[in-house]
């Protein structure tokens, strides 16, 4: 049995409970080698998390002295009746009136008569002020949400915690857990991140209770802070919709998204961004939950270019690991085929400077590669054909007539493939040789067009009609 089933069978268990549910540890989200690493820690490592969750604890119960308390623009106890959850996660937000998830779609509802608010889970180090003060103006109430809560609540949250702590022992100790697996899940049960989950759906439940929200929306990936949220706000209030938005790509090795903990824990509607994702849902149908398409802002429209360059654009996910994966393949072919050409482009939360101090790969690259500092739009323009992993900007290389090049390490790796649902007109490569192969391959125009229209349904128009229709 593998851990993904027994980490199910604990969070189903009849003596489950919230407490137990907001441990991150029995949340898998991907089979994917970073996500997979807290699963392989050393003893060493494994000493220093709990060391880390008690010292950040400290910090935390330091903080609430002084600010155990969200921020917000507008009045605090302003009514309406949609509350958004997002994300915060770099300062460049703050000069943006839409939001990164959400897009406009608080705006276009205030055009229907629906009024909403934004609370943000705080992923930067930002001033608060100045966080509050690039959204004055705004007619949508925003609320950025604390990293500590009072110093009481932050006191029995960690007791309630610790008391469950025998709760969940006599679980792993009924479903006969291995006792190795065992140590590492009580460990977690009082880590950092654990507790996290609480202070965010703590926050956002106050937040619904003061405003009298009807609606809850998070984005929806499956991690344990969402599945906390509608556990709270249905405490609140029982009749509360609750609606989890998936934003981001459904990869086939994907598992707490797909997965049902119950009425108290699953939302009433799953949201997605486009038919193929509804279409994995539909065939992991959780209880109760409907599944609705509704589109995303990511949506681009349909634009096959031609003449393009011989040019290979590289887009790995913004792990240092998959970047140097890629970048040492295409390295390796471009020094022996120097008519090659490779742009090498970075997920907006790295930077070629970050990456230059952690690896040498970087002295001396041949002039057929260059390292981009343009917009994505821009590369794809110059290329024609992309070499990807687990990253989703294949999506826009496709939408433009680019050939998809996906590299599998091994035979056995699982994987990592955001596209894995369409086969035709893509290579999957493991090695040199089979990289040039399919650089050099010519697509027809009709396998061409049968990605591009796998693109336009990877990401639909985000709809406001069909959201409006789901909160009917």
């Amino acid at each position: 049995m593998d851990n993904t089933t027994l980490f199910d069978k604990i969070l189903n268990h009849k003596e489950s409970n919230h407490c137990i549910v907001a441990n991150p540890y029995l949340h898998i989200l991907r089979n994917h080698p970073e996500f997979l690493k807290v699963y392989n820690t050393s003893q060493v490592e494994k000493l220093w998390l709990s060391i880390r969750s008690k010292l950040i604890f400290l910090v935390r119960i330091f903080q609430s002295m002084f600010n155990g308390k969200y921020d917000y623009l507008y009045n605090e106890s302003v009514k309406f009746d949609v509350l958004f959850v997002s994300h915060l996660t770099n300062e460049q937000q703050l000069l943006k009136g839409d939001d990164v998830y959400f897009s406009d779609l608080t705006d276009q509802l205030l055009g229907h008569g629906v009024s909403s608010g934004i609370s943000l889970i705080k992923h930067t180090k930002v001033n608060k002020h100045k966080i509050l003060n690039g959204w004055i103006g705004s007619k949508i109430p925003r609320f950025i949400l604390s990293s500590s809560l009072n110093f009481l609540t932050e006191v029995n949250l960690y007791l309630a915690q610790k008391k469950t702590k025998r709760q969940l022992k006599s679980i792993l100790e009924d479903l006969r857990i291995d006792e190795k697996l065992a140590k590492d899940i009580l460990r977690y049960h009082l880590s950092s991140g654990t507790l996290n989950s609480h202070r965010v759906a703590k926050q956002v439940a106050d937040i619904v209770r003061k405003t009298g929200a009807k609606f809850v929306v998070t984005t929806y990936e499956g991690h344990a802070w969402e599945r906390l949220v509608y556990y709270y706000v249905r405490k609140i209030n029982p009749n509360i919709k609750c609606l989890g938005y998936q934003h981001a790509a459904i990869f086939k090795h994907q598992h707490a998204i797909k997965r049902s903990l119950g009425n108290e824990y699953d939302p009433d509607i799953i949201l997605t961004s486009g038919l193929i994702s509804k279409d994995i849902f539909k065939q992991w149908q959780l209880k109760g939950s409907e599944v609705v398409c509704m589109g995303s802002p990511k949506h681009l429209k349909p634009n096959i270019t031609t003449g393009k360059n011989q040019s290979c654009l590289v887009v790995p996910e913004g792990f240092v690991s998959e970047c140097l994966i890629l970048f040492n393949i295409s390295l390796e072919y471009a020094k022996q085929h120097r008519s090659q050409r490779f742009i090498w482009r970075l997920h907006p939360l790295l930077s070629f400077k970050k990456l230059k101090k952690q690896s040498s790969i970087f002295k001396n690259l041949p002039d057929n590669i260059t390292l981009s500092e343009a917009n994505l739009e821009d590369d794809i323009n110059q290329c024609d054909s992309v070499l990807y992993r687990g990253s989703t900007a294949v999506v826009n290389a496709i939408n433009v007539g680019l050939k998809p090049i996906y590299y599998r390490k091994s035979a056995d790796e699982l994987s990592i493939d955001p596209i894995y649902t369409h086969k035709k007109g893509k290579s999957i490569v493991h090695n040199q040789e089979e990289l040039g192969l399919a650089l050099d391959r010519d697509i027809d125009a009709k396998t061409m067009q049968s990605l591009q229209d796998f693109a336009q349904d990877f990401y639909t128009p985000l709809n406001v009609n069909i959201f409006l229709k789901a909160l009917q």
